[in-house]
């Protein structure tokens, strides 16, 4: 299974972990608790969801597997708390304690739940152990620009703390995506000042994979190479509360799906955001990123995901403290109507879509 609707992810998870349902009119918002995160994202009744999730979900839960999909939190920079070799950026490994963790529900409404859990991170550069704890606010929220379309609206409130002071790390919000794979593939849009320069995070992005218009970004999602897009503070345009979307076209219908991430809580300098590239460690880095992934068992396909760096870690009584607002919308339209919607969230109109 590639896609889930909301009754094909019930019955897939079946009591694997508790789902929380957030609804609004013909809306639905699934979080998972498993993971402590929004897995389904579905705009309007009947629909897949525009966040990806994993065909094997609740034999990955049960094994107790981090890849589940959906929205998650992680923190920053990579090589640092994600490689057991850091120095040649070797052995690549999620740190459970981080990813899945172990949260618990603590509060829940008709229109908001919270959840939260303990974590801990290693410093594998300086084989230092930090502990703390995250806790995850979701509520619903009205679009902020009228549309006409069914929508998906949620924010969060991304609460995470650390018992060390001085931590240079950023908060990280990583929202697994869908694709159609190489036949129908998807465009991550990332608004920003006039004549941008993308950067690789991996490997140098091929020309057909990156189109760069005049105030915006064109990246390709076809879940088929790993690549990895980030764009610079210097040309992120803070103006546009919309800091990347994602239109793709729904399997198997004529409808467009879009996906927008909104944060003021992102890093403005360089000096703000330590996640450096493997590829150029010693030279720039960037905030805004998007990643591809491969899919080795076609015709299953993977995810590609588009990701916010959260404002840095800051020392407030012995701990090291992030605290950060994002929210993220989701629509189902015909092309025009959600062409449209880019232009009011993005500023960005005739955008190139692979």
């Amino acid at each position: 299974m590639n896609y889930y609707t909301k009754k094909a992810l019930e019955n897939a998870i079946q009591s694997a972990t508790k789902l929380i349902e957030l609804n609004f009119k013909e809306s639905s918002i699934v979080i998972s608790l498993f993971g402590g995160r929004p897995l389904g994202f579905f705009p309007k009744n009947g629909c897949i969801s525009l966040l990806w999730i994993n065909p094997k979900i609740r034999e990955t839960i049960h094994a107790n597997d981090r890849a589940i999909g959906g929205d998650r939190y992680w923190i920053s920079p990579e090589r640092d708390y994600f490689y057991t070799n850091p120095e040649k950026w070797e052995g690549w490994f999620c740190p459970p304690t981080l990813d899945p963790a172990n949260y618990e529900l603590i509060g829940s409404k008709e229109d908001s739940c919270t959840v939260s859990s303990e974590i801990s991170v290693e410093n594998e550069t300086l084989k230092k152990r930090f502990h703390g704890e995250i806790t995850r606010q979701f509520k619903l929220v009205k679009e902020p620009h009228s549309t006409g379309l069914n929508y998906c609206g949620l924010e969060y409130l991304d609460d995470c703390v650390f018992f060390s002071s001085g931590l240079k790390m950023n908060g990280w919000s990583l929202a697994c995506i869908i694709s159609g794979g190489v036949q129908y593939p998807g465009t991550v849009l990332v608004p920003t000042k006039m004549n941008p320069k993308p950067l690789s995070y991996f490997r140098e992005i091929p020309k057909d994979r990156l189109t760069v218009g005049e105030n915006y970004v064109s990246y390709k999602i076809d879940v088929n190479d790993i690549y990895k897009l980030a764009i610079r503070p210097e040309d992120i345009n803070y103006e546009c509360p919309a800091k990347i979307g994602y239109c793709v076209k729904m399997p198997e219908k004529e409808e467009y799906g879009f996906l927008v991430k909104l944060s003021d809580d992102v890093p403005k300098t360089q000096t703000e955001c330590f996640d450096i590239a493997r590829d150029h460690p010693n030279s720039e880095i960037g905030v805004i990123q998007s990643y591809n992934s491969e899919s080795p068992n076609k015709p299953q396909l993977n995810y590609g995901e588009i990701e916010l760096q959260l404002k840095p870690f800051m020392s407030v009584d012995n701990t090291s403290h992030c605290k950060a607002k994002h929210q993220l919308f989701g629509y189902i339209g015909t092309k025009d109507e959600i062409l449209t919607v880019i232009e009011k969230y993005l500023g960005v109109s005739d955008p190139y879509l692979f």
